[in-house]
């Protein structure tokens, strides 16, 4: 997917996101994430902060195992209403583990220590969810 250089770098520079899962019921479930983006899929590790339930046992695992559909919203708030923003990415997801092999995602592990330090004392944990984007949209009011 081509994603325009400005909404790439408006990724970039984002800390967190949301991501939106759908239950078997149909139901959303939505939860605040970190992620890196490596220019054609988003990465979100299932990392070592304290959590309800194993990371194979997550709502949003479980959901994506049922139906992969899955959301990302990268927001940007401010007082000053001119520079709103934000991007929704639609794709479909899955779940992969950092011992599998995947060069993709041992690269996305090593970004993701980059961009957030707090992985030094936080383990970034075995299991993540990739994102393969299949629409992108983007608002700014600027």
């Amino acid at each position: 997917m081509n994603i325009p250089s400005d909404v790439e770098e408006f990724i970039e520079r984002a800390r967190v996101a949301r991501l939106a899962t759908i239950d078997a019921e149909f139901k959303p479930h939505l939860v605040p994430v970190v992620f890196v983006f490596d220019g054609n899929h988003f990465f979100i590790p299932l990392d070592e902060k304290r959590k309800t339930a194993k990371p194979e046992k997550l709502k949003r695992i479980r959901n994506i195992q049922d139906n992969p559909n899955v959301a990302l919203l990268i927001d940007e708030y401010s007082e000053d209403w001119t520079k709103l923003a934000f991007v929704m990415i639609q794709g479909k997801a899955s779940v992969a583990s950092k011992t599998e092999g995947n060069i993709q995602v041992r690269e996305a592990y090593k970004k993701l220590m980059t961009k957030y330090i707090q992985y030094q004392k936080v383990g970034v944990g075995e299991m993540c969810i990739i994102i393969t984007p299949k629409k992108v949209a983007s608002w700014s009011n600027s």
